[in-house]
């Protein structure tokens, strides 16, 4: 286990982990893509079914009727990541050091294994698997939200090596964290002053837009809405999120309705891009038990509207934007919805006369 630390930026607030672990691999670090042979990594591969004892044991899973724990038969497993950048044991200890505020790595993170055979990823899963996963999901963070340490339990996803993973197992990482992500916080509390001024939540609003305008819409079934942002930070960034006000993703009773949006967005996501690599991140509301006691976020359950975040990763940050964190988008999102939504990009192209 890696000893962390949690450090805060005095000039921007933000926060970032800082593995303390004297056993860097600078070799892993400064060397160039793995392309490994997919047979050679099925060999390897600790997640697939029938190789529970290569991993840690189990904290929680779906399995087939008499089945046991950390044993074949399971249909989604959650366990330990052998390597988090957080710990489960200890104090927090928020301390300073000179002007610098420093907190111990105290949180959770856990793998969530979503299909026990290699190469088969959302676009492939049956509902019903999907719907598990989704309800694994739900349990997880739950669970995790009655550690009075944890503020905030965020769900990723990682695809392909440009997201940082070289194995094609899917899997996503679940981490409790004892601070609220910047990147979260910045939508709680725009949410937040958008509320306070207009006594409506902007999600609701921006839901309602979408769908009188109809530009920017990937699918759309009267529970859930796909679409591309107005302001879209990458090309085909696609954002799910219910059309009824929901702040917590773990209160969302209609799985089967999000797990066909997600298994129909993922493949047209596959299929009309070339299977790109990707990642997908769950805002949701942040723990309240926490929050309550500081008094935080006291009209959050009016304001703030939980979603999942596709971004798909085509190409490399330029200078200009990791120098200035302004985003450059070269495929404007209402093409960007049009083409997910066409069965090839020949056709749309043909009918935009390009």
């Amino acid at each position: 286990m890696e000893n962390s630390e949690l450090r805060r930026d005095p000039i921007t607030g933000r926060w970032a982990i800082i593995l303390m672990d004297e056993k860097i691999d600078f070799d892993k670090l400064l060397s160039s893509k793995s392309h490994r042979e997919r047979s050679n990594e099925v060999k390897a591969c600790q997640f697939c079914e029938g190789r529970e004892d290569q991993t840690p044991s189990e904290i929680f899973a779906l399995r087939h009727p008499n089945t046991e724990p950390n044993a074949p038969g399971w249909q989604v497993r959650v366990i330990p990541n052998k390597r988090p950048v957080l710990q489960i044991r200890g104090d927090i200890d928020n301390r300073a050091v000179g002007i610098y505020d420093v907190l111990n790595g105290i949180g959770a993170h856990e793998l969530l294994i979503e299909h026990p055979q290699h190469f088969v990823n959302i676009p492939d899963f049956p509902l019903e698997q999907m719907k598990g996963v989704l309800s694994t999901m739900q349990n997880r963070i739950v669970e995790l939200k009655k550690d009075p340490r944890f503020r905030y339990i965020i769900v990723h996803k990682n695809y392909g090596e440009a997201s940082g993973t070289t194995l094609e197992h899917a899997y996503s990482h679940i981490i409790a964290l004892p601070v609220t992500p910047g990147r979260v916080k910045n939508e709680l509390m725009a949410a937040k002053e958008y509320y306070s001024f207009k006594q409506r939540c902007i999600f609701c609003d921006v839901v309602r837009q979408e769908l009188e305008q109809k530009e920017r819409i990937v699918a759309e079934d009267g529970n859930f809405l796909a679409f591309t942002p107005f302001a879209s930070r990458r090309p085909f960034e696609v954002w799910m999120l219910p059309e009824k006000h929901e702040t917590f993703f773990e209160q969302n009773s209609n799985q089967g309705a999000l797990a066909s949006m997600l298994i129909t967005v993922m493949g047209k996501i596959r299929q009309m891009l070339k299977n790109p690599d990707y990642i997908i991140t769950l805002h949701s509301g942040p723990n309240i038990n926490v929050s309550r006691r500081r008094g935080y976020w006291k009209t959050l359950k009016s304001d703030f509207h939980w979603h999942l975040e596709v971004v798909p990763l085509l190409r490399s940050y330029t200078s200009f934007e990791l120098g200035s964190g302004f985003p450059i988008n070269s495929v404007p999102p209402e093409i960007a919805a049009r083409v997910l939504r066409e069965e090839t990009v020949t056709q749309l192209l043909r009918r935009m006369k390009v």
